[in-house]
């Protein structure tokens, strides 16, 4: 452990890696330490390659407290070296292939999650457009009255939008066709605030259904469970 080129900055690659397993091990003299301690603040190589070693110094500790009277050969160090380099590559190999997994299921998963979910999914019912839509207005209840029609297969779907009513009541949309025959197309309950008003300024929205074809349908009259006309709406 005295040749001094061994310890030069310039020496060969392979010769100062010995030089860091020396250092690990504690074989070198107080001027060679000092040596090899300054040229590892330089050099970034070794320095890696003290870090790598780290492990091997507890492992030595406990050979040491048994009372081998003697180091490691350097056959036997090379080897224990080459072992402890081999288990690093395979901690890095396995910590990349579990960074890509990760990843992947990252990126995948929602994207799967989406996939399963619109395979799992009914398909959506076509939303007919309102074929027709009318409006009214009575001067005397102040409510107004917004119908919108769509003709179907079985009749007719209705939606109505109410506004400037008030409470509480109970009402009714009825649908009247050419021959005088209503058909009780919605019923509801107006809350004291009622809606579209300055209490409440959200409109009513109702949703209901009749047998009627949209072109048998004359009018739609809205009335309360008393008997009071609110409006009609004119179809």
């Amino acid at each position: 452990m005295s040749d001094p080129d061994r310890l030069d900055p310039h020496a060969a690659p392979h010769d100062l890696h010995i030089d860091v397993a020396a250092y690990l091990l504690g074989v070198l003299d107080d001027t060679e330490m000092d040596c090899f301690e300054r040229h590892l603040a330089t050099c970034a190589g070794c320095s890696a390659r003290l870090d790598g070693l780290s492990g091997v110094v507890p492992v030595l500790a406990e050979v040491k407290a048994a009372g081998v009277p003697r180091p490691p050969s350097g056959e036997m160090l090379e080897r224990l070296l080459g072992e402890v380099a081999a288990e690093r590559r395979v901690k890095q190999r396995r910590r990349v292939l579990v960074g890509v997994t990760a990843s992947v299921l990252i990126v995948a998963g929602p994207t799967a999650a989406v996939l399963e979910a619109e395979a799992s999914r009914p398909p959506a019912a076509v939303q007919a457009h309102p074929s027709e839509q009318r409006s009214a207005a009575d001067p005397r209840s102040g409510v107004r009255a917004t119908v919108q029609l769509t003709g179907q297969k079985w009749g007719t779907g209705v939606n109505l939008i109410l506004t400037d009513v008030y409470g509480p009541r109970t009402c009714r949309l009825v649908a009247v066709d050419r021959s005088g025959r209503q058909e009780t197309v919605a019923n509801w309950t107006v809350p004291k605030a009622g809606y579209g008003t300055d209490d409440q300024h959200a409109p009513l929205t109702i949703q209901g259904s009749t047998s009627m074809s949209p072109s048998d349908i004359v009018r739609f009259d809205v009335t309360t469970s008393t008997g009071q006309h609110l409006i009609s709406v004119p179809v």
